[in-house]
């Protein structure tokens, strides 16, 4: 009787095979990505098709689903409807950091002359600041504490306090540490 022998677990070779399966774990889902984003902008099927065929990406539907992505637009689709924000005026993405942009329709009362833009980064949470002129870099009026990704009645809330001169968050200077999966998790959890 032969035995196969077992993959290390430890060493140089262990770490190569993990190294190389975290790298094409990276790729596909950066592909699935990349395949979505040509599902939004294209004008029609047809348009899809021939970009997706330049790019050498299969389609959208046929692109592994990226986890924290697509939570993450759930998510932001919420937030979305319970602060009255049009689709046009929503992006977000999943890169080295999640991010989403909610531009508002509402003006702060000490501030009526300037627009202002609901953001959310997955280590600081949500935030409003004022929407940038040119390459200025926007000032936040707020930080919104607590968890990361609070319920969207919450966000709700905090956009009506700040318009309403009641702001009560406060930056934190430290950023949370970061778990991706757990992250994903409760983004998928969130109650509409």
């Amino acid at each position: 009787m032969t035995s196969t022998p077992s993959a290390p677990t430890e060493g140089p070779v262990a770490h190569l095979a993990d190294s190389r399966a975290r790298h094409q774990r990276q790729a596909q889902e950066h592909r699935a990505l990349a395949a979505r984003a040509v599902a939004r902008m294209a004008q029609d099927p047809q348009d899809e098709a021939r970009l997706l065929s330049i790019l050498d990406l299969s389609s959208a539907v046929e692109a592994q689903p990226c986890g924290l992505e697509s939570a993450l637009a759930a998510y932001i689709e919420l937030v979305a409807e319970q602060v009255d924000v049009p689709a046009v005026s929503v992006t977000h993405e999943v890169t080295d950091t999640a991010t989403a942009y909610l531009g508002l329709a509402v003006r702060a009362a000490d501030l009526p002359q300037r627009d202002l833009m609901l953001i959310w980064d997955e280590r600081l949470g949500w935030s409003i600041a004022i929407e940038p002129r040119g390459n200025d870099r926007p000032p936040v009026i707020c930080h919104l504490g607590g968890h990361v990704a609070p319920s969207p009645a919450a966000v709700a809330q905090f956009v009506s306090d700040v318009v309403h001169k009641q702001c009560r968050g406060q930056l934190s200077p430290v950023p949370r540490s970061l778990d991706r999966e757990m992250l994903t998790a409760h983004l998928a959890a969130v109650p509409a």
